[in-house]
């Protein structure tokens, strides 16, 4: 078996489009979210704006706007510095209300 010589890759070049296409699908899913988000709640604030939901409960607000998976969700929720408390054994996300 030999291989060719070059400087060329000699790959499928329809997979990195693809790929592409997927990281910005991506991108703009995660673009999405943070946006709704950040538009409705805040991670501090005040005791009378406090409010706790549940994954599921987040998943459904956003599917008018987009489609997102509850991991996907967690995920950006954690990393923008939201909180987890457990009430009666369920998970629930402190969110605050923004006015």
């Amino acid at each position: 078996m030999s291989k060719k010589i070059g400087f060329r890759s000699y790959q499928d070049n329809g997979e990195p489009d693809k790929q592409d296409e997927l990281e910005k699908q991506q991108a703009e899913r995660k673009k999405a979210i943070a946006e709704f988000i950040g538009h409705n709640y805040s991670p501090i604030g005040t005791t009378s704006q406090k409010c706790y939901k549940t994954s599921a409960e987040l998943v459904y607000d956003i599917s008018n706007i987009i489609a997102v998976r509850p991991a996907e969700l967690a995920k950006q929720l954690s990393d923008a510095g939201y909180r987890v408390e457990y009430l009666a054994g369920q998970p629930y996300w402190v969110l605050y209300e923004k006015a």
